[in-house]
């Protein structure tokens, strides 16, 4: 039942799926007790969560990661949910969008059709969301992956995320020096990981995050092994979600290390959801699909439940 619902894309799909998700939102609103934000920033930042949602619905579609479903969307869904403080940390939602936005447009890239144009837009949506985080700025090695995969015939391909760079730059100190707020150069953008990191990754260790990165490597395993068989010419695409997905690992380790900030974890759910539903698709028996998805649906309430205990 729940598999024939999801395995079209249907405007229902998407209004049960923000309607579910605005349920735990407003849930998550009543049960903090520590939010200062006003209601019109939370209201922009459940909007930037919506467009997230349709962003994964919409690259999926458009890039044919996945076949014609809405389960990338209903994964996507699910994993803020079992994160929900993810909805709190509106640094990290707004990042997150605009690093979407830039993976929509790298896959773009197969096409073949303005290439540099696309290069080019990809680059500055990551500068975009370092404005929110700085660790972002660690996916510009997704983009160089992409040039190589998609780009590499033309020399010039390769200097475009450069350009992308310094017209980022510029346009930033410019408004910094408007505003005379040039020391936020300096002060944001510093990388510092202080000696006596690996005993700090080990206070700062939880299961859950690590349970979550172990689960998706198997699955990511599974379907490389299934798509790589079945000679499926996604694979390609699969392969820089992958190196995505591991970028976003890593910035949260170094987050795990230097403030304990699992919420930069969500980066990786875009990647998650996809290599997820591509696992979904290698299940050939209809009970098993439904017993996974239901577990998948059981899972987020589970985890509120414990923090509630807590």
């Amino acid at each position: 039942m729940i598999s024939s619902f999801f395995s079209k894309t249907k405007p229902i799909n998407y209004a049960v799926l923000l309607l579910f998700l605005l349920f735990f939102y407003v849930l998550n609103l009543f049960l903090s007790d520590t939010l200062t934000d006003s209601n019109l920033l939370l209201a922009i930042v459940y909007a930037a969560i919506l467009l997230q949602v349709v962003v994964v619905q919409e690259t999926v579609r458009a890039r044919k990661t996945t076949n014609s479903s809405s389960f990338a969307m209903l994964f996507f869904v699910l994993l803020l949910m079992a994160i929900p403080k993810v909805q709190f940390y509106k640094d990290i939602v707004f990042s997150n969008l605009f690093l979407m936005i830039s993976l929509n447009r790298l896959l773009a890239l197969k096409t073949l059709k303005l290439v540099k144009q696309k290069i080019f837009d990809a680059t500055l949506w990551i500068c975009v969301a370092s404005i929110f985080d700085p660790w972002t700025l660690l996916f510009l090695a997704v983009i160089f992956l992409a040039v190589y995969v998609y780009g590499t015939k033309e020399y010039k391909n390769w200097l475009v995320p450069l350009v992308g760079i310094s017209f980022f730059i510029l346009l930033l100190v410019t408004f910094l020096l408007l505003t005379k707020n040039i020391d936020f150069l300096q002060n944001h953008y510093s990388y510092n990981i202080q000696a006596g990191f690996y005993e700090d990754f080990i206070k700062n260790f939880s299961i859950k995050p690590f349970l979550f990165i172990i689960s998706i490597l198997a699955v990511i395993l599974v379907v490389f092994i299934k798509q790589g068989y079945q000679g499926v010419g996604r694979i390609v695409h699969l392969r820089i979600l992958l190196v995505y997905f591991l970028v976003s690992v890593l910035i949260f380790s170094i987050n795990n290390i230097t403030s304990s900030n699992y919420m930069v974890l969500a980066y990786s759910f875009f990647p998650a959801a996809v290599f997820a539903t591509n696992f979904l698709e290698t299940i050939k028996r209809k009970r098993l699909i439904e017993l996974f998805l239901v577990i998948c649906i059981v899972l987020p309430f589970v985890l509120l439940t414990m923090d509630l205990v807590k």
